[in-house]
């Protein structure tokens, strides 16, 4: 690699390499932790300050952020104004060196005579003190999922020596693993952030929303799942939810027949039933669901490592009452990933009526039903039209 043969070459020691690498992968996933990574890096360069900016100028209050020994206000005062006076951004927009791994000295961008002369010099980085600048394009933000577009750059004051062509061939060293490492640090923050929002939109509901594996340990639980297994009344029939169902009661069984992709309902009580529930597969539901999957949902240790939707894991409903309503049928047709034509479907066989009687009433051929029928079938988990309806009829609303 070409890092090595830098290595080798003597640019960098192997204690300085494993320094740096410790403190760049060890930010990865904590917005805070990059200062420290700056610290370990401005002294490899021997720099006053340094600073790792994304999203570019005007932008201080939305972009990520972060400085070591740089004071706020200089960094405010430069997003709100002094970007548009700088004459190194000038250069290197108009000499096109905004791509992504060049590294170059700020005298080599603007000469020293010129900088000086500058307002943006004499009235603003001379105050920090600053004059020499070592700057690197970590990213151009043209990876989706990846680094946005980001700078990290290196500032020495006045007294101190010019950046040094030694100085480019270290940083062009770590440049690999600064980039590797913002790559990862921007994926876990966004995972992260679709994590959160998907907990948000689960815990909006009202009803319960567990997702199990194909152990039947539990991944994840919504509030008001969370909130029925301390009732008294029906901690009975969800074990409180344990960190794994148990297959010898009547809900493990359901549960553990979901995993073997079965999918169906169950009556949970007596003459009145105090809960229902329902066991889905989790193979062919909506993009929603298993996009949270993929981002690692956890609430149990057991679970907390899983991170990607698996082939016979489960999601199980949970509610007091058995009723319909229009948003139950737009959350199935959303969830299950229905085609319009399928959700047409839906009212008629909630109504119990036959293939023969819904291809009258659509106006279509009867094998055209039944086609969509199996579709259905196959992306519910459901078995026959019995099964369908009782879980079409089971799911209570939705209020976001």
């Amino acid at each position: 690699m070409n890092q090595d043969r830098e290595i080798s070459a003597g640019a960098v020691s192997l204690a300085a390499f494993n320094r740096v690498q410790a403190a760049l992968y060890g930010a990865v996933g904590t917005d805070t932790a990059w200062e420290e990574a700056l610290r370990v890096l401005a002294r490899e360069f021997d720099a006053s300050f340094a600073m790792l900016v994304a999203a570019g100028q005007g932008q201080r209050d939305q972009s990520f952020y972060a400085a070591w020994n740089h004071p706020e206000e200089a960094a405010r005062a430069y997003s709100d104004h002094w970007w548009q006076y700088d004459p190194w951004l000038e250069q290197g927009v108009a000499r096109g060196m905004a791509v992504q791994g060049n590294i170059a000295r700020g005298s080599d961008i603007v000469p020293p005579v010129r900088l000086r002369a500058s307002r943006f010099y004499r009235e603003y980085l001379a105050l920090l003190p600053a004059e020499h600048l070592l700057v690197c394009m970590v990213s151009d933000g043209s990876a989706p999922g990846m680094a946005p577009l980001s700078h990290l750059s290196f500032f020495r004051r006045p007294d101190q020596e010019d950046f040094s062509a030694r100085d480019v061939a270290r940083l062009r060293a770590f440049y690999p693993h600064v980039l590797r490492a913002f790559d990862l640090h921007w994926t876990t923050r966004r995972l992260e952030d679709q994590v959160t929002m998907l907990r948000r939109f689960l815990d909006a509901f009202e009803f319960g929303v567990v997702m199990l594996d194909p152990a039947a340990a539990v991944l994840y639980a919504n509030r008001s799942a969370l909130a029925m297994a301390g009732e008294p009344s029906l901690a009975r029939w969800l074990g409180a939810l344990p960190a794994r169902v148990a297959a010898h009661d009547p809900l493990g069984r359901l549960v553990h027949a979901c995993a073997r992709g079965q999918g169906g309902g169950l009556a949970l009580g007596t003459a009145a039933p105090e809960l229902m529930a329902l066991a889905l597969p989790i193979t062919g539901m909506g993009a929603v669901m298993e996009a949270g999957m993929a981002a690692g949902l956890a609430i149990t240790q057991e679970g907390a490592q899983r991170r990607r939707p698996m082939p016979g894991a489960c999601m199980l409903l949970l509610t007091r009452h058995a009723h319909v309503s229009p948003s139950v049928l737009d959350f199935v047709m959303r969830t299950f990933g229905l085609s319009a034509a399928e959700a047409r479907l839906l009212p008629p066989l909630l109504r119990g009526s036959a293939p023969a009687e819904i291809a009258a009433e659509l106006g279509v051929k009867v094998s055209t039903v039944r086609s969509q029928l199996s579709a259905i079938f196959a992306k519910t988990g459901t078995l026959r039209q019995q099964d369908l309806i009782r879980l079409l009829g089971s799911v209570p609303p939705v209020h976001l």
